[in-house]
């Protein structure tokens, strides 16, 4: 494999440097506090890079017939506590894509005061 995977450090140079090149393709580099940033590089030029964030996902289910917006709201600010008190305020909620969710719907995600990323996530699958 010709491609290096090339580990940036933050407040460095390397990190400055990949802030620049990311801005290049409309994208951010913020310090994760707990992770690291990647870089892709093939014949000495940087193509990519990727954020290896180490927090923790939730991933709610909430049953339509008995989820009332108080007890999800009453679970959403137990798992931000959670962030909280052991990764430093840091945490994902992970919600369905499907904007017609009844039980989690955008407004409530963002009065919590969860952002969204406008990202997807893929999961590995272990059988490929």
């Amino acid at each position: 494999m010709k491609t290096k995977f090339v580990e940036i450090h933050p407040y460095t140079d390397d990190f400055t440097r990949m802030q620049q090149f990311a801005r290049t393709f409309d994208h951010e580099i913020g310090h994760w506090r707990n992770g690291k940033l990647v870089a892709f590089e093939r014949d000495e030029k940087t193509f990519g890079y990727a954020d290896i964030v180490y927090l923790p996902v939730a991933f709610p289910a909430f049953h339509p017939e008995v989820a009332t917006p108080r007890g999800i709201m009453e679970v959403v600010d137990g798992w931000k506590s959670v962030c909280q008190f052991n990764h430093r305020g840091e945490g994902w909620i992970a919600v369905p894509l499907d904007e017609t969710r009844k039980t989690f719907p955008t407004q409530m995600i963002e009065k919590t005061g969860f952002s969204k990323m406008n990202r997807e996530i893929y999961l590995l699958n272990p059988d490929a």
